[in-house]
């Protein structure tokens, strides 16, 4: 009886878990987005103005979509986005932040879109308002950003396991290097050509809605 009641307790308290994870909701803050943006005046308007926008309602008639913000970072960086957005002051929620890597470790080869496809589907059933964190975008091809794409559009989503998994109450967090000059540092017109020339996939660019500079 007594492994009985153990199960019980167990079940139930994975089955809380799984609850509080779908309601989960970790804060995509004006705080965060200055912390990994350029340090200066200019950038530190732009996370303002960007967070604002976020939180604007979406005019009525307007389709559902996932903010995604991708941050162009000077290749002499280091650090990383995820850890900034995971271990932010008063972070609820930390674990619906994941970061994706194109690469399987174990294996030292990198993931198929089927993989990537289950780990994104995965984190969105277990976290629907998640934070997606995709951090040297301009190092994986088009396999491992097709899911992505799928996710980010409007009414985006992804079909697995027979499922139907929405993507647009989801953030996602992209960051990729390019070749720093001095012109970025105070125009965003800039930083969007910079992120064209290293990313040329015009369809998978519409799908971001904020281009930044980054700081790590």
């Amino acid at each position: 009886f007594a492994k009985v009641l153990n199960l019980g307790h167990t079940l139930r308290a994975f089955w809380e878990s799984k609850t509080q994870s779908r309601s989960c909701e970790p804060r995509l803050s004006e705080d965060l987005l200055t912390s990994v943006v350029f340090e200066n005046e200019y950038w530190h308007g732009w996370s303002k103005e960007v967070i604002q926008s976020i939180e604007q309602p979406r005019e009525e008639g307007a389709p559902p979509k996932g903010t995604a913000i991708l941050l162009a970072r000077n290749t002499s960086y280091s650090g990383s986005v995820y850890y900034a957005a995971s271990t932010l002051k008063d972070q609820d929620c930390a674990s619906c932040i994941k970061l994706f890597e194109g690469i399987n470790e174990e294996e030292g080869v990198s993931k198929s879109k089927g993989q990537i496809q289950k780990e994104l589907a995965d984190f969105l059933l277990t976290c629907p308002k998640g934070i997606v964190v995709v951090e040297n975008l301009e190092l994986y091809g088009p396999d491992f950003l097709s899911p992505f794409h799928n996710v980010m559009s409007e009414q985006g989503g992804l079909t697995y396991d027979g499922k139907t998994i929405p993507g647009w109450h989801a953030k996602y967090l992209l960051t990729m290097n390019v070749d720093m000059a001095a012109d970025l540092q105070s125009s965003e017109a800039a930083v969007k050509a910079a992120v064209k020339e290293k990313l040329p996939n015009a369809a998978f660019r519409r799908r971001i809605d904020y281009i930044g500079l980054g700081r790590i």
